[in-house]
């Protein structure tokens, strides 16, 4: 292996050209004395774990110096992009991120939500600065999974407005919320990777882009045999093949018309819940 192939390796590209390494993910396994919320040694899931390890070091780390009463001037975006097709393991992931983000402190509740990006559209620009709000507080403590994502081009506007509204609501957690809102936006990779490109300043705030290349059909074999032994566990991946079942799977009810504010995108800071309090139900935000 030559001096540059030795330096890219077990890198992993971030949509704005820098280069984000994705080969610590032994050691951190090793300094948690577990398995990466679940995720290592899973079939078909190895080249996942190993592209987060290196961004949970560094939240690791900080959060150190964070409890060592070191000031951190600039905190690390907890915010993720997980490109890959249906079935192939991204809310899986999601949820062991989850855990991970909750064991350091990182979210005050530790619930995995998930929304459609369509369920963030309204009417006009105001319903949809509301409806991005609304989510956003929802989930404050918890992790946001945004699925379809790369859908924005359909939206109105190209999702232009929806993409402002998102980083205004990262930003505003980050000044006001102490960062409780973590997200991920997962879809297809090439569409994903033109929505970031086409907004350089959301891009800086989700710093890795984890690919997810699917299950074999060895995989799928060894995550079915297990799953039996498995108590309490979600219900097993679904196949890219598998033909769609009789009866399609009920559609959550729409949520009620929610107030526009004056501006199209909301100008008051996430509100936190209070300690202790259970996450507020939605028809549109899905508690997994």
């Amino acid at each position: 292996m030559d001096e540059h192939s030795e330096r890219t390796a077990g890198w992993l590209g971030r949509l704005d050209g820098n280069m984000t390494a994705s080969h610590g993910a032994t050691g951190l396994a090793r300094d948690r004395g577990q398995d990466l919320g679940g995720l290592a040694g899973l079939p078909g899931l190895d080249p996942v774990a190993g592209q987060l390890g290196e961004r949970i070091a560094v939240l690791r780390a900080e959060q150190a110096r964070r409890q060592a009463g070191l000031a951190i001037k600039r905190p690390a975006w907890k915010n993720l992009v997980f490109t890959g097709g249906p079935g192939s393991g991204k809310t899986r992931a999601a949820r062991a991120v989850t855990r991970i983000y909750t064991e350091l402190g990182l979210l005050a509740f530790g619930h995995l939500r998930e929304i459609a990006v369509a369920d963030l559209v309204g009417t006009a620009l105001q319903e949809t600065g509301t409806l991005v709000a609304e989510a956003a507080r929802r989930a404050s403590g918890d992790l946001l999974m945004i699925n379809d994502a790369h859908t924005w081009h359909r939206l109105p506007d190209r999702g232009r407005h929806l993409l402002h509204c998102l980083y205004k609501e990262l930003t505003d957690s980050r000044d006001h919320s102490a960062g409780q809102l973590a997200v991920i936006l997962a879809g297809k990779a090439d569409p994903l990777r033109d929505l970031l490109r086409a907004s350089p300043a959301l891009a800086a705030r989700f710093p890795a882009v984890i690919d997810f290349p699917g299950y074999t059909a060895m995989q799928l074999a060894a995550i079915f045999a297990t799953w039996p032994a498995r108590p309490g566990s979600p219900s097993p991946p679904k196949a890219h093949a598998r033909p769609p079942t009789s009866s399609p799977r009920p559609k959550p009810a729409t949520a009620p018309a929610t107030p526009a504010w004056p501006s199209g995108c909301s100008t008051r800071p996430p509100s936190a819940r209070p300690a202790g309090s259970q996450p507020i139900p939605s028809s549109r935000i899905r508690p997994r």
